[in-house]
């Protein structure tokens, strides 16, 4: 059993270890960062070496212990520093109040499908091929598990390794935070503090339940951050200096992204329209050969080819469901016409074409045009949309109320047209292939209308009557929906489960947990007795011989 005290003891610690790698990746690419840009700095960076580490060595105790401890010595060296100890209490601030997220019963449906299973087949095994093999969920990995892996750790055990989630929502309210109180600090009451107050009301009253985070609405949440970044970005003059450290942050944030699902390596679109708005300056005495052999520069193409490798390691394919990018020559690949098949059914999965208990019976049709759009707007757009969309204009009309003045002020035109064009594209793309909200409908609707509401707001905004304040009401409303919503799923599923977080704070396991796991010590017997094979290789012909199919 973990108490609270313990299992808050724990998060703590795994937070200033993240701050600590987050200076430590500042150092070494040489960026400056805000706190919460640190925080999400140190989550990548520490991702990045996890995809290392688990090449050679199982991610237990020790590994852990060793990893985290080297975090916690360089936040030392930076919590001596003045002007950073000025920001812990921001920071003990809003990890505690978001800590109640974590405290829970019920985890995501997929978690014990595959998520918690992944999760401990790192911790329990170095890199093994083709767990594609096992489960098409294990085709589909993401960074988040080899972050969560980390989090395996004494007393707490497996405690904390579904809460991989809060740490990315912790530190990006942080910087949100920062990004709305410098703005008013320097009296800049543009659209870009406004952009960056509905992105923070947005993910604390919308994206409450951390268990139904999953592998998609961390990367969702970053998506708002890059928004911010680009935009800010795109309407400010910048010398040659600062756009390469605009252009460091760009890249970060988008390699994040991509590690969390392969999918949104279509999101990688806006460096390249970054690199023409700013084409200008980048041919300016070849600038650009600066930029692109910049740092930061090689740590993306280092990160995105550690999770390509992944994918490829898992499946065969470079880029999952993508058939083209499979080479079934080895041993572990799965074969095209499955790819084809998975990618069929992620598509019917997103049209409501299948669900739990249903199946349309005849697949080819439903999918072929627009049949699928009225089953689609009566099971999803009906179901979740209309839900999704009420709590948008919930946002945006008290917003309004608390920020708009009818008198409308001259302002200079705003560069967002390019990113607003890219947005709808996406938006429209979304909709044809997968209009699933966890597919990134969340993030396009509301940037859809945040970005135009945004910029009317700053022509209206009322600057005349305690600005500062009302903006930090929003503020402390949106962190106490977030509580009380939480506080009201701890207490139904306290009567539902006779789940009582304060007896013990964990969360349920199941029966089945560990199942893949068994199998997979069967798989590491096979290969002891093969003294040439470094790593399990789950090719096909292996998984009949010891029967790893349920």
């Amino acid at each position: 059993m973990i108490n609270i005290p313990t299992l808050y003891f724990g998060y703590l610690i795994i937070l200033l270890s993240i701050i600590g790698f987050g200076y430590l990746s500042s150092k070494i690419l040489s960026i400056r960062l805000s706190l919460g840009e640190l925080g999400l700095s140190g989550i990548l960076f520490m991702t990045v070496l996890s995809y290392f580490t688990n090449l050679f060595v199982s991610h237990g105790f020790i590994h852990n212990f060793i990893f985290l401890a080297i975090g916690l010595f360089a936040f030392f060296l930076i919590s001596k520093k003045k002007l950073f100890r000025k920001k812990i209490k921001l920071i003990l601030l809003v990890s505690s109040v978001l800590f109640i997220g974590i405290l829970m019963y019920k985890t995501h449906d997929d978690f014990f499908y595959y998520h918690f299973q992944y999760t401990i087949s790192l911790i329990e095994f170095k890199k093994i091929f083709g767990v594609g093999n096992l489960e098409h969920g294990w085709r589909t990995p993401s960074s988040i598990f080899y972050f969560n892996s980390l989090f395996y750790l004494p007393i707490l055990e497996k405690s904390l390794i579904n809460s991989g989630a809060i740490y990315f929502l912790v530190f990006s309210n942080i910087f949100l935070i920062q990004k709305v109180f410098n703005q008013l600090k320097n009296k800049k009451f543009n659209f870009i503090l406004i952009l960056s107050l509905f992105s923070l009301l947005f993910i604390n009253t919308i994206f409450y339940r951390l268990a139904e985070h999953g592998t998609d609405r961390s990367a969702l949440i970053l998506i708002f951050i890059l928004a911010i970044y680009y935009l800010e970005g795109t309407n400010r003059k910048f010398s040659k200096i600062n756009f390469k450290h605009y252009y460091q942050k760009i890249l970060v944030i988008i390699l994040l992204i991509v590690s969390l699902k392969s999918f949104y390596l279509i999101y990688t679109i806006f460096i390249f329209i970054l690199l023409f708005e700013f084409r200008k300056i980048l041919f300016k005495e070849n600038f650009y050969k600066k930029i692109f052999f910049e740092r930061v520069s090689y740590y993306f193409l280092i990160g995105t080819s550690v999770f390509i490798f992944t994918i490829f390691s898992n499946t065969g394919c470079l880029i999952y469901p993508a058939s083209f990018s499979c080479i079934e020559s080895f041993s572990w690949s799965i074969p095209k016409k499955e790819v084809i098949e998975m990618k069929t059914w992620y598509e019917l999965w997103s049209k409501a074409g299948a669900s739990p208990t249903y199946r349309t019976d005849d697949v080819e049709f439903y999918l072929s045009g627009l049949n699928w759009f009225p089953n689609w707007v009566q099971n999803h757009f009906f179901n979740k949309i209309s839900d999704f969309l009420l709590s948008l204009i919930s946002i945006v009309i008290i917003s309004s109320i608390f920020l708009v003045r009818l008198k409308k002020i001259k302002l200079p035109k705003k560069n967002f047209y390019l990113f607003y064009s890219a947005v709808l594209l996406l938006l429209i793309e979304w909709f044809i292939n997968h209009p699933a909200l966890r597919y990134g409908g969340f993030t396009l609707i509301a940037l859809s209308i945040f970005i135009p509401l945004s910029i009317f707001i700053e022509s209206r905004i009322n600057l005349n009557f305690k600005l500062t304040k009302k903006i930090t009401f929003l503020i402390f409303i949106s962190f106490l929906v977030f509580s009380l919503k939480n506080i009201d799923r701890i207490l139904k599923e306290s009567e539902k489960y006779n789940y009582n977080p304060l007896i013990n704070a964990h969360y349920h396991i199941n029966s089945d947990a560990y199942y893949v796991n068994e199998l997979l010590l069967k798989a590491e017997k096979k290969r002891n007795i093969d003294k040439k094979k470094f790593y399990i290789v789950l090719d096909r012909n292996l998984i009949n011989k010891i029967h790893l199919k349920k």
